[in-house]
């Protein structure tokens, strides 16, 4: 759901990408993880907003994003809408960072790993170990 999405994405995906230091995002934006999609994996439009307001914090704010699944019409309208107001909002970098201190702050003192489904942030851990040896962003995290 929302929390593993966001949870990947701050420990792993943004940490790379940051390090990275790319000019332009490219997005393969598939809808289908969304919650009553035939990927059942209950993300909200609103989490695919918040998602790609972390990816407007790169390269400048240089992000395409292609459609590519999504197959439930009404709840793809909607993912499409959460995405492209994002995209269009001039104040994302604001929200962005309003929307981290919120995450961190219900967090208080857990590791967000220990938050989410232990599957996911098992996966999760696994990943970031062996990407480790790849990007110094995730070395101090799997010490």
């Amino acid at each position: 759901g929302d929390d593993e999405y966001l949870v990947v994405f701050e420990k792993l995906l943004m940490p790379i990408a940051t390090e990275f230091d790319p000019d332009l995002v490219l997005v393969s934006a598939g809808f289908d993880a969304s919650a009553g999609d035939m990927g059942d994996c209950n993300v909200t439009p609103e989490c695919f907003g918040r998602l790609t307001r972390q990816l407007k914090t790169l390269a400048g704010g240089k992000v395409v994003c292609a459609l590519e699944g999504g197959y439930v019409r009404s709840i793809l309208c909607k993912c499409v809408e959460s995405v492209v107001l994002v995209l269009l909002d001039g104040a994302s970098d604001d929200k962005y960072k309003d929307e981290t201190k919120s995450f961190y702050k219900n967090l208080g003192d857990k590791e967000m790993l220990d938050c989410i489904d232990s599957s996911a942030a098992k996966s999760i851990r696994e990943t970031m170990t062996v990407h480790s040896q790849y990007w110094q962003c995730l070395k101090k995290s799997c010490k």
